[in-house]
């Protein structure tokens, strides 16, 4: 599966909703990711040089987008239940 550049960031961008997400395309084919609280503006994660050859499938985009939000939530101190 070949998604465009665009394609990715904009489904990268709207995983994140309702947070601000923008992506950047580098001149070195590296993405810049930045995501901020919607409510504050806060930044909560910027990830440089995320490699756009490597989001070649759905979930490859996928496990990004969850690596970045536990990423985040490590940081704000969010703990999320773990349930038996």
């Amino acid at each position: 599966m070949f998604l465009s550049t665009l394609e990715i960031q904009n489904i990268i961008e709207h995983s994140f909703l309702p947070a601000v997400c923008t992506c950047s395309m580098e001149a070195d084919q590296s993405l810049t990711i930045r995501v901020c609280d919607c409510m504050t503006g806060k930044v909560d994660l910027v990830a440089t040089h995320v490699p756009v050859w490597t989001l070649d499938s759905p979930h490859a985009i996928a496990s990004l987008v969850a690596d970045m939000r536990q990423e985040i939530e490590v940081h704000k101190g969010i703990h999320t239940p773990f349930y038996r």
